[in-house]
């Protein structure tokens, strides 16, 4: 099972994310949050293994809390914004998704 987190401050756009994650057999959710200070602490004791992170929050961004992950799992951001796109593939994204997310 792949361990997956979805961090993002839109209530709507992480229960799309959890719909879609629950229709796949081999992810496994267990972690959803929109606090960012919440996903940092619960990554400091639980590893994860995908993380949906989006981008502009409160508190913390999800660009911030790329470039603080010292060996960061698996990220795919997700955002209303494309210009952060170029910058997140140097910390190792493996995909940028523009919401509103469809499961395809």
């Amino acid at each position: 099972m792949i361990k997956v987190g979805i961090i993002d401050d839109e209530i709507l756009a992480r229960k799309v994310l959890e719909e879609y994650c629950s229709k796949i057999d081999n992810l496994e959710l267990v972690l959803s949050t929109g606090n960012p200070l919440e996903f940092i602490n619960f990554t400091q004791q639980n590893d994860l293994d995908l993380i949906f992170l989006d981008i502009e929050m409160p508190e913390l961004n999800g660009m911030e809390i790329l470039r603080s992950m010292i060996k960061p799992p698996k990220i795919i951001l997700t955002t209303a914004y494309s210009e952060y796109a170029l910058e997140s593939y140097n910390y190792g994204v493996i995909d940028y998704l523009l919401k509103p997310i469809k499961i395809d």
